[in-house]
């Protein structure tokens, strides 16, 4: 029960769980589980692990063929902006399918080493925004934006900010990648306890443009990286 928007990491690519082996989009934050094209399970039913951040998006029904998006970025001000090129800002589409029932293998377990200890990084202070995006082509889904509060990079990457968008489905469901490109602008304004709104432009891999869309960003928690984790898994795992 994996998942999240599965792209090609350029390298290999997110747009699937973020959140381990392309450890991101380019740089880092998400982690393809599964190879383009290939279906996969997504337990949609779970609450968001913050109270009050639900994500307030028409809910999706299965079958059916949905978009997601991420975007690497930095804040300066009250304003994020994506980095876009080199894998960093990208969109997916995918056709959601009710999944069908497999047995499950009894695992066998295997001895593992013992870890070396290793010493614990201060936790980082990070603002988690949360709301909705909608294209003009009808897309619709939760969207969230993570920063760090001092303006310094998220840990493990190399930008101050990301953002992820993902449809809303409240059901178990198979996933394929049938659509993919890159996000040629995506910025997001006035950034307060109160949310924040902005604009986005995809494109199709050949260059053409392929839609545009609009955020909005409703409420403001403040987290460490621990929840961002858990926050993160919570949203793949409702998404592609």
């Amino acid at each position: 029960m994996t998942n999240g928007v599965r792209l090609n990491c350029g390298v290999a690519l997110f747009v699937a769980a973020l959140l381990v082996a392309c450890h991101g989009i380019g740089s880092g934050g998400y982690t393809p589980s599964a190879a383009p094209g290939d279906a996969s399970a997504s337990d949609a039913s779970a609450p968001s692990p913050l109270a009050g951040s639900a994500c307030s998006a028409p809910k999706r029904k299965v079958p059916g063929k949905y978009l997601s998006y991420f975007a690497f970025g930095n804040v300066k001000g009250t304003t994020f902006t994506a980095v876009t090129g080199n894998d960093e800002a990208l969109w997916a589409l995918e056709s959601y399918t009710k999944p069908t029932p497999t047995p499950k293998p009894t695992p066998t377990p295997k001895p593992t080493p013992t870890p070396k200890p290793t010493p614990t990084p201060k936790p980082q202070k990070l603002y988690y925004y949360y709301g909705a995006f909608a294209t003009k082509n009808k897309q619709a889904g939760c969207a969230y934006l993570f920063t760090s509060t001092d303006g310094k990079p998220l840990h493990g990457i190399k930008f101050s900010g990301e953002t992820a968008g993902f449809p809303n489905i409240t059901a178990a469901s198979n996933s394929k990648l049938i659509g993919e490109g890159p996000i040629s602008a995506l910025v997001i304004s006035k950034l307060s306890a109160k949310g924040g709104s902005g604009n986005m432009t995809l494109k199709q891999k050949s260059g053409q443009a392929y839609t545009t869309g609009s955020i909005t960003l409703v409420g403001r928690q403040e987290i460490n990286d621990a929840m961002r984790e858990k926050l993160r898994l919570w949203s793949f795992d409702r998404s592609p």
